[in-house]
């Protein structure tokens, strides 16, 4: 059977790439019939270079808005009264990728749809091999899987803490048929990032799927910058934090800012001075009890955790992060309550808290550094004698700048798994 397949591109700002990925879908061992460009660029240049674009494949423009600087900002302003007037004369502004992505679905002509964007380049054989495989495993949904190339000095380090060497499950280079998609199975909009992890979730719920042990994309694009990296990281993370995907990595950061806190807080007043502007009274009782609010509220909403416990990994990993503050809780206190501040006794431990803590942040550098980049096929050689160190620093650095999206995605995991099974 000779499938039909209508590849769909979001783009914004990116010629030369789209100038590069229009060859490498020419030279595709089955041609698609046709490309669906849905751009929302600042500019007309990619309309204007669609046009004179040599392709053997057609190509289908379309335009799903403008971008402009904060245009995503200012249009949610636009409930307020005095910004409305303002507000409606503006360019409609940038459609986020997943957005772009639904509306050139809906523009396809044709039975499959075949997901790229603009800077992942797929392998000749991409869409005949995902459609052998399609045929082969009887399957309704092919998933990308996609290498991570680096150039620089910079994106081999941000390589090496991050993607390393190996395939990643991603929407980039997957397929599925149109009528499946559009029956209930578009990518969220609204988010920046997430969705094509929430969208992957989805389609594993409900379609049967293969990820090829292979990989088919390459992506050449990492930030070349450390300021800029971590700009991304933060700003998608955030993203993030309004859907229901990444929870246990979510409960982690909640668990390693509440033993922070539990640390820091009771001791707060005395590290401020007691006749200091910043002195708060009653600073514990008052942490402790939004603590134990937070958490009632939490379990109320998720009323079932009662009777799924068992079979729910987001809340038996709480339980354990819980288990944990308990164990750091009390080794911050081991000393003033089980040796009682004796340091002849048998049970006082000199500097336990400075040992504790230092021990889980040694642990947490040896992995970002060490062990996290070894198991994701970064090459020893490249790791040792000193880069190791630098890849663990950046390491830490990026989680740092997940942690507030971390953090709030935590915070609200109850409300947004909530409002997911009102509105899903």
């Amino acid at each position: 059977m000779n499938p039909s397949f209508s590849i769909v591109v979001p783009t914004l700002d990116n010629l030369d790439d789209l100038e590069k990925l229009i060859i490498s879908i020419n030279s595709q061992t089955l041609l698609p019939k046709e490309v669906v460009i849905s751009d929302s660029s600042s500019s007309n240049q990619i309309e204007e270079a669609v046009k004179i674009i040599h392709s053997k494949v057609p190509i289908v423009y379309l335009r799903v808005g403008r971008a402009f600087k904060l245009d995503r900002f200012l249009k949610s302003l636009s409930f307020l009264p005095f910004f409305n007037k303002i507000i409606g004369k503006l360019p409609d502004g940038r459609a986020f990728p997943y957005e772009a992505s639904n509306a050139a679905v809906e523009k396809a002509a044709f039975e499959w749809i075949a997901f790229l964007d603009a800077t992942t380049i797929p392998a000749a054989s991409w869409l005949e091999d995902y459609w052998n495989f399609k045929c082969q495993y009887e399957c309704d949904v092919v998933f990308g899987n996609t290498r991570y190339f680096a150039k620089t000095k910079f994106q081999k380090l941000l390589r090496a803490s991050t993607y390393g060497r190996i395939g990643h499950e991603t929407a980039p280079g997957s397929i599925i048929k149109k009528v499946n998609f559009l029956n209930g199975l578009k990518i969220m909009e609204g988010v920046r990032s997430g969705g094509d992890v929430a969208w992957k979730m989805k389609i594993k719920d409900s379609l049967n799927y293969y990820l090829p042990s292979k990989s088919y994309l390459s992506y050449s694009s990492l930030p070349n910058s450390l300021l800029l990296t971590l700009k991304k990281f933060f700003t998608y993370q955030i993203y993030g934090s309004f859907i229901d995907i990444q929870n246990n990595i979510k409960d982690l950061y909640l668990g390693t800012a509440l033993l922070l806190c539990i640390i820091l807080i009771p001791k707060w007043n005395y590290i401020v001075g007691w006749d200091s502007i910043f002195f708060i009274p009653h600073i514990t009782k008052i942490f402790f009890l939004s603590l134990f609010l937070i958490i009632f509220i939490s379990f109320t909403i998720n009323r079932e955790f009662f009777r799924v416990l068992a079979l729910n990994s987001f809340r038996a990993n709480s339980l354990k992060l819980l288990l944990f503050i308990i164990i750091a809780y009390s080794i911050f206190n081991w000393n003033a309550v089980v040796a009682k501040w004796v340091e002849d006794s048998i049970w006082y431990i000199p500097h336990i808290t400075k040992i504790f803590v230092f021990l889980v942040f040694t642990a947490s550098f040896v992995y970002r550094g060490i062990y996290f980049p070894l198991k994701n096929k970064i090459r020893f050689s490249y790791l040792f004698p000193f880069r190791w160190f630098l890849v663990g620093v950046l390491g830490i650095l990026l989680d740092l700048a997940k942690a507030p999206g971390y953090l709030l995605g935590a915070i609200l995991a109850s409300f947004v798994r909530r409002a997911k099974n009102i509105h899903g």
